[in-house]
């Protein structure tokens, strides 16, 4: 019996990383958010080495930061940069999508707004229901859990433009 080819999409943020393990869209394997602290490039490497060893994933979707939709931390930067060295090292393809390219596709599905898009995907997906991020201010931090929506954007939009 051959075993599914498996996707990992990992979405760093403040927070730590939200993530999603699928086979398809349809058929998650596994789901939520990585709190990581303290905010080091090692911590975030090793939780990424652990699920290369337990999903052995045949691609890795991550985000684009290039272009003028560009608000995310050099620190971050650094992580996605980290994350491409080390799914090269294993020869993982990898697929980027930009902030942009994951708004064009949801702007089709009824809003382009962070919040937008998590309550498409949370409705899309009942069981992320009670995780779905609250309508945040101006002057609010994000909610912990949009870095889970924003893994799951992530890799519809994959699905969608491939």
């Amino acid at each position: 019996m051959q075993t599914p080819e498996l996707t990992l999409v990992l979405y760093p943020n403040y927070f730590g990383m939200g993530y999603v393990i699928c086979e398809n869209p349809k058929e998650l394997l596994n789901y939520g958010m990585a709190k990581i602290r303290p905010f080091t490039k090692d911590k975030y490497i090793k939780r990424l080495h652990k699920f290369l060893k337990q999903y052995r994933p045949a691609l890795v979707i991550l985000r684009g930061y290039e272009g003028n939709d560009n608000r995310i931390s050099k620190r971050t930067i650094g992580i996605i940069d980290s994350f491409k060295e080390e799914a090269e090292a294993h020869n993982i393809p990898i697929h980027q999508y930009s902030r942009t390219q994951i708004k064009e596709v949801f702007t089709e599905f009824g809003g382009k707004s962070k919040f937008a898009i998590a309550k498409t995907v949370a409705h899309w997906y009942p069981e992320l229901e009670p995780r779905k991020p609250r309508f945040k201010m101006n002057s609010d931090l994000e909610d912990y859990n949009m870095g889970l929506f924003d893994a799951f954007s992530l890799m519809l939009t994959h699905h969608y433009l491939e």
